[in-house]
């Protein structure tokens, strides 16, 4: 768990119609218009604003699983090998200045919660550390995140236990 951090109180002018729809939303969640906010100002500190810097686009899961499929193994596997080297080393220089296996754990996190991959699982015991990613995306995006979260901790020479399935992929630290 996290320690609770300081909050502090600020004020912001906003129009009325995205107001509305911020309640709107935050109603659909059964949150605070506060809670929510909060959660998107997170998203944009931790994640969006670097990848911003480095170039990202937005897809359906619909589109993206459809371009997935028409893909063959070996094309997802060697993709996922090379974007898991440059994009998340760029992410964590320009986020933290260096890359570790504290700033690669960090980045996993981020890039699940705020980038949608999966839900994201962590639980430690005897000195291990497991990380599971739940996704329901199919065998193909198991395929595409093992691929790229091994190139990831191989920027750093770790070489965890990778398992997955259809809907699922596991690293063990």
């Amino acid at each position: 768990m996290r320690k609770k951090e300081k909050t502090i109180t600020r004020s912001f002018r906003i129009s009325e119609s995205v107001f509305k729809a911020l309640e709107e939303d935050a109603a659909k969640r059964n949150i605070s218009v506060n809670t929510l906010v909060n959660q998107l100002f997170l998203q944009h500190v931790n994640f969006n604003r670097f990848f911003d810097q480095i170039g990202k686009i937005q897809l359906s899961r619909q589109t993206f699983g459809r371009l997935l499929n028409a893909c063959p193994d070996e094309a997802i596997s060697q993709t996922a090998r090379l974007s898991g080297k440059d994009t998340p080393r760029a992410f964590m220089r320009a986020k933290y200045g260096v890359v570790s296996l504290t700033t690669v754990l960090d980045y996993i996190r981020l890039a699940v919660v705020y980038g949608g991959y999966a839900e994201y699982s962590q639980v430690e015991s005897q000195g291990k550390r497991t990380i599971t990613l739940m996704h329901n995306m199919g065998q193909k995006w198991s395929l595409l995140l093992c691929h790229y979260f091994e190139s990831l901790f191989e920027l750093i020479d770790l070489h965890p236990k990778i398992t997955s399935s259809e809907n699922s992929v596991t690293f063990e630290v």
